[in-house]
């Protein structure tokens, strides 16, 4: 059972958007303003023709993203929490 459950890369839990928007360069100083205030996040950025969203974190239960979601709404007012597929291993090491 334990060897199966190293496999698992994925399951369920929650990321915080940050931003929406057309422009590159204000997705990627977002993205920098992150990596200032919060280097223990990781940042994921998409691209859906002709919007970027940039989503932060790994958080596997609500509980964790209710403790960061105030902090990231006083450096990002759009800041939301959402539902998505996060990588386990990098959402055991927030804390």
């Amino acid at each position: 059972m334990a060897v199966q459950s190293r496999r698992v890369r994925y399951a369920p839990g929650y990321r915080v958007q940050i931003y929406v928007g057309n422009e590159r360069n204000a997705a990627d100083a977002a993205k920098l303003q992150l990596y200032q205030l919060f280097p223990e996040l990781s940042a994921y950025m998409t691209y859906q023709q002709p919007t970027y969203r940039l989503k932060v974190g790994d958080f596997m239960r609500r509980m964790d993203i209710d403790r960061y979601l105030p902090k990231l709404k006083a450096a990002f007012p759009s800041a939301q929490s959402q539902p998505d597929r996060v990588d386990l291993r990098r959402g055991l090491l927030i804390r």
